[in-house]
């Protein structure tokens, strides 16, 4: 068996988040730009019909929606560049795992002072962190979705250096 198991950041999955946000991005522009052309082009035809009220409504509604999913897209976009640019910024190794115990994001614990290896969503819509609790309460997490390994493969490496005192807990996660 080999001495250690050191888990590192993949910016992959982050990266291929934020290309398909900026995708989407650029998208709802694109439709935000026809809803534009289109209203305009029905002013244009009905504008001796409709007052002033009726156009500001005309353009409240026919672009309101667009300008909504816009935005949240904007906000799906930014927030997965944060995670990338967090993942890019960090230097060493997610975890490690070894006979003496286990690391979780620079936090160091011994396998008889840790109280819990567990899997958790935070928030809704969050993705699943791996949180390391130690015997005081302190905590150490990382976003799975930042590892290289797979959590079975992290899981099994726990519960062979720990000797079966610990494993990664996935009942918080709430299918």
């Amino acid at each position: 068996m080999a001495q250690e198991l050191v888990v590192g950041y993949n910016p992959l999955p982050a990266a291929e988040r934020v290309a398909h946000y900026q995708g989407l991005v650029r998208s709802r522009l694109i439709w935000l730009g026809i809803g534009v052309v289109l209203l305009v082009g029905l002013w244009f035809w009905l504008r001796d019909q409709l007052d002033t009220a009726s156009t500001i409504w005309l353009f409240v509604l026919g672009l309101g929606f667009s300008g909504i999913w816009l935005v949240i897209a904007i906000i799906l976009y930014l927030a997965a560049r944060r995670g990338l640019d967090r993942i890019n910024a960090t230097q060493g190794y997610a975890i490690r795992v070894d006979p003496q115990g286990i690391e979780v994001a620079g936090k160091t614990v011994t396998w008889p002072d840790v109280a819990g290896i567990a899997t958790v969503r935070r928030g809704l819509g969050g993705q699943p962190r791996l949180t390391l609790r130690d015997t005081s309460g302190v905590t150490a997490s990382v976003p799975i979705t930042f590892l290289d390994t797979l959590p079975g493969t992290l899981d099994s490496a726990i519960r062979a250096y720990s000797r079966g005192s610990q494993w990664i807990d996935t009942s918080k996660l709430g299918n």
